[in-house]
């Protein structure tokens, strides 16, 4: 039986004919809601509703921040659900102060009342919890008129993605075939040709990030590792990410789960034995290496991205791609990375005027671990659109640890 609704939950109650109601969301709404981002996205295809609502409820009941001053939000008329807003909790630090952040994802509205009140008063029951920032970081354009509407900022530095080709026809060829630009018989026959041209540019044009420092050393970046050496890595920010040894694990195991970008790959560098930073990418051959994250010690972020290009080449990655962080600009375009604003926003919103100026600045540490960038919710459970992995097999959310594990 679903929950009674305190008085504190109903903070707005529309007059007019669709009595459309916002609420605190329970775990009862569940069902609903996963129809409802059926409806919204149908192209997303889950292997089973079922498997679609259990990954509802594993990020909103089971996620190690759940906060009940942070809820989530549905849009209810007439009995009927007709749009939800996920809010994340995530604890970050201020200054060394600790704050409350809300993560905001999974913005929907039945399709014919997008243009109607119902998003507006979602977005306003999000704003209006007791978090110190609120961000997204895969905003849509309606999400990003009303945010900027009512008090919320599109932080440019923060809507920059770099790329780094590595395989220039290869990458070219990627891109035509993600856009269906060519026949599918055509691009699987172009890509020997494509493979031969960047054989070719290679010898006539030797890769500069190839030639590894000796006495650099790397080995598997596990949590606790990563856990003792945060600080280190984001001190000099004055926002950054708190996380704890299960909050860490289950981060990472979350981001690993999601497949649709191949097998994420964790590295830690090493100086003489010092660790100096670490990366995480996805590695997909013929592909884009999709990098969650890059941390490093002052002055080391340039020999941790030199190893982090060396080793997707390696692995037959055709670029890599990942967000600015604001403080390493010079050395991501001293390694020819190109940028651009990428598709999707970043957006955030504070009452806390210095918190604003820090992001403004650049003056943050966020990377695709502290948005909504690793979840899965888009990706059909991890997995191509199509419901298949890349080996051909059916996947499901909840896929055992050990077939996930970071390499």
């Amino acid at each position: 039986m679903r929950s009674a609704v305190k008085p504190r939950d109903l903070l707005w109650q529309r007059t007019d004919l669709a009595k459309a109601t916002i609420r605190v969301f329970a775990e009862d709404d569940v069902p609903a809601v996963a129809a409802l981002f059926a409806r919204v996205y149908p192209d997303q295809r889950w292997s089973s509703q079922a498997a679609c609502e259990s990954y509802f409820r594993e990020m909103l009941f089971d996620n190690p921040w759940r906060d009940l001053d942070l809820p989530s939000w549905v849009a209810e008329e007439r009995g009927r659900i007709i749009g939800f807003q996920t809010v994340m909790p995530r604890p970050m630090l201020f200054r060394r102060r600790p704050i409350r952040v809300a993560v905001s994802t999974q913005f929907m509205v039945e399709p014919e009342r997008r243009h109607g009140f119902t998003a507006l008063q979602l977005i306003q029951a999000c704003l209006s919890g007791p978090q110190d920032l609120t961000l997204a970081d895969g905003a849509t354009d309606l999400s990003q008129r009303i945010w900027t509407r009512i008090g919320g900022a599109v932080p440019l530095l923060y809507n920059v993605h770099w790329t780094r080709p590595l395989r220039p026809a290869r990458y070219a060829l990627s891109l035509l075939e993600g856009r269906a630009a060519l026949p599918p018989p055509l691009t699987f026959a172009a890509r020997p040709l494509a493979a031969l041209a960047d054989a070719v540019a290679a010898r006539l044009f030797p890769n500069r990030f190839l030639r590894e420092e000796t006495e650099l050393a790397e080995d598997v970046l596990d949590p606790a590792t990563m856990l003792a050496h945060l600080p280190d890595a984001t001190g000099g920010n004055a926002l950054q990410p708190v996380y704890d040894s299960r909050s860490l694990a289950w981060l990472l195991d979350q981001t690993a789960r999601k497949t649709c970008h191949g097998r994420l790959r964790a590295r830690a560098v090493y100086d003489g034995g010092r660790l100096i930073g670490w990366y995480l990418y996805y590695v997909q051959a013929g592909g884009v290496g999709e990098v969650v994250q890059i941390a490093a010690r002052q002055d080391a972020f340039d020999r941790v991205l030199q190893r982090l290009l060396a080793d997707a080449w390696r692995h037959g990655v055709a670029a890599v791609r990942g967000r600015i962080d604001p403080r390493y600009v010079q050395e991501l375009s001293n390694r020819h990375c190109w940028c651009r604003w990428d598709g999707t926003s970043t957006l955030v919103h504070s009452r806390h005027p210095d918190v604003m100026a820090a992001i403004h600045r650049g003056d943050a540490f966020l990377s695709r671990l502290e948005g909504e960038w690793w979840m899965r919710f888009l990706d059909a459970g991890g997995t191509k659109r199509s419901g298949q992995s890349r080996s051909g097999r059916p996947h499901d959310i909840g896929a055992p640890i050990s077939e996930t594990k970071l390499i």
